[in-house]
């Protein structure tokens, strides 16, 4: 089924245009100032920028707060809580904040953003983005043990002066700061929530357009516009409402106004059209076959490799449902960019992978002996619950039956289990899809960096962890590439598929961003700020 492609400037009606609607007499009315409906499958674990790591509460803490920078469409940083100017020499950033209020009404100083990445450097808050940090000047080893947090690049000047430092020059830096962990934290409500900050709507204090007005667990979150926001004037919706659970009929709830955004099924997406509904296609995620590199059958390359030669991969795109994957050609999806508006495929060179069963039996051989093992241990794989997933796993353990003859299990989980289960590395083999955190096709790779957020195999080699390291900030096609084809002949994981995702928005809402690769908040996708609706 081909798929209608509709760009997001499309969909952008500026307020402007409703206003001239409006005065032209046209029965249409501008509701903007109403509220907006969004589902959110499970329940936001705790609203903490510098800790969070679930979608869900990524996805609320994109709206709830604001970094010093934030990403437009095509992933470029653009101004947000300050404008910044940077050195000759490229190693130190000033920010100047623009004057803003906390959701209490209180002011947003230089000295809450420097709490907040202090936070975030230090080891005893344990967040598993320090490495995202580790471009200023000492916050490795603050983050290590090795140095006292007043040693951290970072120093406010004044109230509304932010300087910091680097350790090298880095052009990408200022989209870094759109990140939740440099978002700010004002100290003093920290402390007064008594560890229990970001867990309930009363123990969040936000910056951004939108402030937590209640959340009842396991129901709902409502989010209202925050009048104290230093761009208030333009934040169209009075509220947003995050409806927790799974919607079985999304494209019904769309059209009926139950809901005013939401993923759709790729089956779902000519019904979606024919209904009005503006459908949006993202291909920003890959479906993995992650290996967990740190158990000792699959700590080694050889065997690793084994597996994924073994496999039947025609058979196996025989199986896909094509208007929802298609055969992955790398470890970089088809949306990632080199530089902002200039993606990195299709003129990449392709890494597909072929079905070698005799190469795969001597891959085996060696590793097993390489690992110290006499035979390969039984391992289950995990993939999700649904039909769709489960026929594609079982092909792959039946292509390992065949070739290796390898008896593999397989147990599925809910998405939620399966997230948990992969994030923490309590697996064997998973089919789990990755969603990189930016757009930048180097940033895909830093992923598979030893500790890095994001290496779910607990990948771990030297070698590529200095070629990472020695890059340009900047680098060109043939540089990512050439560490994209090393990080395939090391074969931490195998890329299976490039998944399509869908995204529909109700005829007579506009505004509404939805942002491939989450805008670089590590999953919100939709941006609520612009949005408003026309109604008959």
């Amino acid at each position: 089924m081909p798929v209608k492609k509709t760009s997001l400037a499309k969909i952008f009606i500026p307020l402007l245009f409703l206003i001239t609607v409006l005065a032209s007499g046209c029965e249409k009315q501008d509701i903007s100032g109403k509220g907006f409906r969004f589902p959110l499958l499970t329940e936001p674990r705790q609203l903490d920028p510098q800790v969070a790591t679930d979608s869900a509460s990524i996805t609320l803490i994109a709206s709830l707060f604001e970094g010093l920078a934030r990403l437009d469409e095509t992933g470029a940083p653009q101004p947000a809580a300050a404008s910044w100017t940077v050195s000759s020499d490229g190693l130190t950033y000033t920010f100047n904040l623009k004057s803003s209020k906390w959701s209490d009404g209180s002011e947003v100083t230089a000295y809450d953003f420097l709490f907040g990445i202090q936070r975030a450097v230090m080891p005893s808050t344990n967040s598993q983005y320090a490495e995202e940090l580790f471009i200023i000047k000492n916050a490795r080893e603050i983050n290590q043990g090795k140095m006292d947090i007043s040693k951290l690049g970072v120093k406010a000047v004044d109230n509304k002066t932010l300087v910091v430092t680097l350790t090298q020059p880095d052009s990408g830096f200022p989209a870094k700061t759109a990140m939740p962990p440099y978002m700010p934290c004002k100290k003093s409500f920290f402390e007064e929530t008594g560890g229990r900050y970001g867990l309930e709507a009363k123990y969040v204090l936000s910056n951004g357009p939108f402030y937590l007005k209640s959340w009842v667990h396991n129901e709902s979150l409502l989010l209202n516009k925050h009048e104290g926001y230093h761009d208030a004037k333009n934040i169209l919706p009075a509220a947003v409402r995050y409806v927790i659970g799974s919607v079985d009929k999304p494209v019904s709830y769309l059209e009926e106004g139950l809901l005013d955004a939401a993923q759709i099924p790729s089956g779902s997406v000519k019904e979606a059209e024919e209904k009005g509904i503006t459908v949006l296609t993202h291909q920003d995620s890959v479906r993995m076959l992650w290996m967990n590199n740190s158990i000792p059958a699959l700590s080694n390359s050889f065997i690793r490799r084994a597996l994924r030669d073994a496999i039947e991969w025609e058979k196996l795109y025989e199986q896909f449902d094509r208007d929802n994957d298609i055969p992955a050609t790398g470890f970089i999806p088809p949306d990632s960019v080199i530089s902002p508006g200039t993606k990195y495929r299709p003129s990449a060179s392709p890494l597909t992978p072929a079905t070698k069963p005799q190469e795969a039996v001597q891959y085996l051989s060696r590793g097993l002996e390489a690992a110290g093992l006499e035979k390969m241990p039984a391992l289950t794989l995990i993939c999700p619950e649904d039909d769709y997933s489960m026929n594609i796993a079982r092909y792959i353990v039946q292509s390992w039956q065949k070739n290796l003859s390898l008896y593999f299990n397989i147990e599925t989980l809910s998405p939620s289990q399966l997230d948990a289960r992969v994030k923490v590395g309590n697996y064997q083999l998973a089919l789990y899809t990755y969603t990189p955190p930016d757009s930048r096709a180097v940033d895909v790779l830093t992923a598979f960096k030893t500790g890095a957020v994001g290496n779910y195999s607990r990948f771990s080699d030297s070698g590529f962890d200095s070629r990472l390291s020695s890059l340009n900030q900047n680098p060109s096609k043939s540089e990512v590439a050439n560490l994209e084809k090393a990080l395939w002949d090391s074969c931490p994981s195998v890329p299976v598929s490039f998944e399509l995702t869908f995204f529909g928005i109700p005829k007579g809402n506009s505004g509404i961003l939805v942002m491939p690769f989450g805008g670089g908040t590590f999953g919100s996708l939709f941006d609520f700020r612009k949005a408003g609706k026309i109604e008959k």
